[in-house]
């Protein structure tokens, strides 16, 4: 091999013993490494033969491997070395996977190259179909099918009899590799019509009848599975849509091939108007997907550099946007596009930022709530209290979402890429679900607590009614979750993020929530009316007016604690979320445990008066006086009052004056304590902080 200019690209001397194969001994690489493009170059100038095709194929393979210096001009150069090894009929087995090996290292390649080398001669186009017809020539063992498995790439070829294929064949095609790759069990071929008696449904099915290999003597069938559509870069163009590359931007949505590709050919024949369909199913890549559209790729649309096209392709009657299934007239290679809605409209650097405000919000919240169940648990005088244990078992529900929630968005490292496995995915996006419908029925219990307490007043007593709350709050979470999992198996959590898909996600989540709320806000109503009803008709005081005030933001606090904040979430699930909706969504809902630390620990003054007496042993001496000096001072006139009452009538009268002497005015027989008649009734035992 030499570059321009007669320069020696490398030196090489033949070795060999005469008895065992010769191999070339690298003896120099003379001048600068060369690139790929460069290297496809020199082995394009070898003319192919029978003799050295799996030379030439090895050789493509290796260069191919390097796809960062892989550009448009190299990809077309492996398009015409692919034609020129088809177009020797090699029925080498090794030649044949090594071509299947170099079509897959294509895909690999970036997409603007790939696009690129598309629209200038087909190239991408051209280096499948040179696959084809290696299939075609290659020999198989009698009886023996050829499976060739690439990281991108896979396809069965095997010879079958048309009395075998009568009832026709299918084959179904999973993906199950890490990183999304292919592995050899991925793909199946089998007699008659087995798509629909799948336990796990395959990623992409396709039937083919048994007409298509009638009259004919032997058949060469193959079938091919591709990971994703990078060897099919198209231009969809319609009113609504206009671009190129895989996926197509536009203002509502994005259309993209959101299926894998699979195709089926018998032998090398032109396979179309058939009176039965060609069945195929799909499971859709990406879930919160809309308006699926049957699509084949047709190699001679856009002048010969190949396009998709739905010609001859329906939906089927039974076809949703969760599982599409379309009916096709002829073979070839199949997909399925679709309109991608809502989250992933969103720009990357939006994502960043909700992302890391989670990861702050949450760690935030999952500190503030781990102080409040320490501070609630450890002291007998708070969890002795009915409204405070329904608090602790309402922070418990959270801390344990807030902890899964930071595991599970810790994994997904990057966006469209499955980075669990699927069944510890499903375990995570259970725990998620289930700590999720549990906080809401912890504020069920909150709420349901609060009429009992407010609006009931009498007969409000339940036996034993922390252990029946623990058994709803905690039992029905795992009873929907069980029944979630049980209904949607197959298709339960989302292995990019493990989330759950949208139906488990409506079923599972969002309809149990919505029903807590409803019940939470008429709760709330009532609770508002009846402290309405306690000033009505009556001219309100000074003292009256502060505890007003105070209801009010109990009233706040009873409107965060019923989640109302989930509201926000249906938006994102009704119709596409702005990018605003979805910012206030994950701040509120990433805080909520900040806000019930600030509401339950930092304003109560009870709770300061614990934290004080608690953690004065570590406080400096000044700040020790500060912060008990209003509490001695009420310590001791309550002692003075106290003591009053015991002196005679002489003393008191002396004492009286002098206090009165020093008080600065101050008069206790004159300040009065008065409650509402509703508020008297209220039992003790079932009454929270106020805040």
């Amino acid at each position: 091999m030499h570059l321009a200019g007669g320069q020696p690209a490398i030196v090489a001397t033949c070795e060999g013993d005469t008895i065992s194969p010769s191999y070339w001994m690298m003896e120099d690489n003379c001048g600068r490494d060369l690139t790929a493009d460069e290297l496809l170059e020199i082995l394009q100038q070898e003319e192919v033969t029978t003799d050295n095709a799996e030379m030439v194929a090895t050789q493509a393979a290796e260069i191919t491997e390097n796809t960062e210096s892989l550009t448009a001009t190299g990809l077309e150069t492996v398009a015409e070395i692919l034609q020129d090894i088809a177009s020797v009929d090699s029925a080498d087995v090794e030649v044949t996977i090594l071509v299947v090996d170099i079509v897959s290292n294509m895909a690999d390649t970036s997409d603007d190259e790939l696009q690129m080398a598309q629209e200038i001669s087909g190239a991408v186009s051209r280096a499948v179909q040179s696959m084809e017809e290696q299939f075609v020539n290659v020999e198989l063992l009698e009886g023996e099918p050829l499976t060739v498995t690439e990281p991108n790439v896979i396809a069965v070829v095997d010879d079958v009899e048309p009395e075998e294929s009568q009832d026709g064949f299918s084959a179904l095609l999973t993906v199950t590799g890490v990183d999304d790759t292919i592995t050899t069990d991925d793909l199946r071929l089998e007699q008659g019509d087995t798509t629909k008696n799948q336990i796990v449904p395959p990623e992409a099915s396709i039937f083919v009848p048994g007409e298509v290999v009638a009259n004919v003597n032997t058949t060469r069938l193959f079938v091919t599975g591709f990971r994703d559509s990078s060897l099919f870069p198209f231009s969809f163009r319609n009113e609504n849509n206009t671009g190129h590359n895989r996926t197509v931007i536009n203002t509502d949505f994005n259309r993209i091939v959101n299926s894998r590709v699979i195709a089926a050919s018998v032998g090398n024949r032109m396979i179309e108007n058939l009176q039965q369909s060609v069945r195929l199913s799909f499971v859709p890549l990406i879930q919160n997907a809309r308006n699926p559209i049957c699509v084949f790729w047709d190699f001679d649309a856009n002048n010969g550099t190949g396009n998709w096209s739905k010609r001859g392709c329906r939906l089927s009657n039974s076809s949703t946007d969760e599982r599409p299934e379309c009916e096709c007239d002829h073979l070839t290679n199949f997909g399925i596009l679709m309109d991608i809605y809502g989250g992933s409209a969103i720009s990357d650097q939006v994502d960043f930022i909700l992302e890391i405000i989670s990861y702050v919000g949450c760690c935030m919240s999952i500190l503030g709530l781990l102080v409040t169940i320490l501070t609630y648990t450890f002291n007998r005088k708070l969890r002795n209290n009915k409204p405070n244990q329904i608090l602790i078992s309402l922070c418990c529900a959270l801390l344990g979402l807030y902890v899964t929630f930071v595991v599970m968005i810790t994994f997904d490292t990057e966006r469209g890429v499955e980075e669990v496995e699927l069944l510890p995915c499903c375990i995570l996006a259970g725990f998620l679900q289930f700590f999720m419908v549990a906080s809401l029925f912890w504020m069920g219990v909150e709420g349901y607590n609060m009429h009992n307490s407010l609006v009931r007043v009498f007969n409000n007593y339940t036996p034993n009614f922390l252990r029946k709350a623990s058994l709803v709050a905690w039992g029905c979470p795992l009873l929907i979750v069980a029944i979630t999992t049980g209904a949607a198996r197959q298709s339960y959590a989302e292995t990019d993020y493990c989330f759950l898909r949208f139906w488990p996600l409506i079923g599972g989540v969002l309809a149990p929530i919505g029903l807590i709320m409803i019940f939470n806000l008429v709760v709330f109503v009532r609770v508002i009316r009846r402290l309405n009803e306690t000033f009505a008709g009556r001219k309100i005081k000074e003292t009256e007016k502060r505890q007003s005030l105070r209801r009010f933001q109990n009233a706040i606090c009873i409107l965060l604690l019923m989640g109302l904040t989930w509201a926000l979430g249906y938006l994102s699930i009704i119709s596409p979320a702005s990018e605003a909706v979805l910012a206030v969504f994950t701040v509120l809902n990433s805080l909520q445990g900040c806000f019930i630390f600030m509401l339950y620990c930092v304003r109560q003054p009870q709770v300061r008066r614990i934290w004080s007496n608690q953690l004065q042993c570590c406080l400096p001496e000044s700040m020790r006086a500060s912060s008990f000096g209003s509490t001695s001072d009420n310590t001791s006139s309550t002692f003075k009052n106290n003591a009053g009452r015991l002196l005679p009538s002489g003393r008191k009268r002396n004492a009286k004056q002098r206090n009165n002497s020093s008080s600065q005015g101050f008069r206790p027989e004159s300040f009065e304590m008065t409650l509402p008649d509703e508020m008297r009734r209220m039992p003790n035992q079932n009454q929270g902080f106020e805040t």
